[in-house]
């Protein structure tokens, strides 16, 4: 929770004000959306599932090294079990969330917290190349008067890499 104290410290003094805030229906999010949300002061705050994690079928709740043990060679050659949640679904209801703020939330500026997976893959379908997100980072996306999305820029607060690499374990 520390991390997501500073991060919701830098978006409070970098970032305009927030008119709501929307998060993933999945605990994490919950709970890392209601902190910033309290710690930038924006008293709106709803639960959306269409910002959830990619469901990743008979994968879900296990770790790579466990993935790459009960099923070898699929993680290398980007094959998914049964189940698996498509990169379309995942791209139909993030847009169709998005779409909703902006129905909400005309001229708005409005977080999300939600996950990784779900942001990569809309990024990539606006016209990003893949982009993996560090833990509390993040991107604007910016709604244009034709009614279409454009990917805005990438928001990695340097401090909060640089906590996630020594956490990790990736440097001292």
């Amino acid at each position: 929770m520390s991390q997501a104290k500073a991060a919701a410290g830098l978006l409070a003094s970098e970032c305009p004000p927030f008119d709501a805030v929307v998060t993933s229906d999945l605990e994490r999010a919950r709970v890392t959306g209601r902190l910033i949300a309290d710690v930038v002061g924006c008293d709106r705050l709803s639960i959306d599932e269409r910002w959830r994690e990619n469901h990743a079928g008979e994968w879900q709740g296990l770790t790579p090294d466990e993935i790459n043990r009960d099923w070898p060679g699929y993680l290398s050659s980007n094959r998914r079990p049964p189940g698996f949640e498509s990169v379309e679904s995942t791209i139909a209801r993030s847009t169709a969330a998005l779409d909703a703020i902006a129905s909400d939330h005309p001229s708005g500026c409005v977080l999300v917290v939600s996950h990784g997976g779900v942001l990569r893959l809309l990024r990539q379908h606006l016209g990003d190349p893949d982009t993996r997100f560090p833990n509390l980072a993040g991107g604007w996306f910016e709604h244009g008067v034709d009614g279409g999305w454009r990917n805005g820029s990438l928001l990695f607060p340097l401090e909060l890499i640089a906590d996630e690499l020594r956490n990790t374990g990736a440097v001292e």
